[in-house]
């Protein structure tokens, strides 16, 4: 049996896409937020923490992320012999990323807190842990 189309019902289904595009829209926007660089007035994306497991097998220095290659602000964090320190996991310590421009912060429930900078037309890790 066709339904009869009426004004009634094209309208409603405008409203309910309508609310869909915003629904979808507030889910996006919890996911990421935006925030000014300093003194630049350029504006970024600010992803929010995600779960992510950092390599630590050979040490502290590189992840990817979407892609990109970053590398630890401050250098290599071992424990002089190629491992990590203590107080970390190995091969992975468990935790959280975030991603602002060229920036990714590692963070833990440990207390650690690591800055990487990303390592712009890297297509691989500088050096492969065995």
């Amino acid at each position: 049996m066709k339904r009869k189309l009426t004004w009634k019902t094209i309208f409603l289904s405008i409203a309910g896409a309508t609310l869909l595009v915003v629904v979808a829209g507030l889910v996006f926007t919890l996911a990421v937020g935006t925030a000014k660089t300093p003194n630049s007035g350029l504006i970024v994306k600010v992803f929010q923490p995600v779960p992510f497991d950092l390599m630590t097998h050979c040490g502290i220095n590189e992840l990817r992320s979407n892609g990109r290659y970053f590398q630890r602000v401050g250098g290599v964090l071992d424990d002089g012999s190629g491992n990590p320190p203590s107080g970390w996991g190995n091969p992975f310590q468990h935790g959280t990323l975030s991603v602002s421009g060229d920036n990714a912060v590692f963070r833990d429930k440990v207390g650690h807190v690591e800055t990487f900078k990303v390592r712009h037309g890297a297509t691989q890790f500088l050096t492969m842990c065995s």
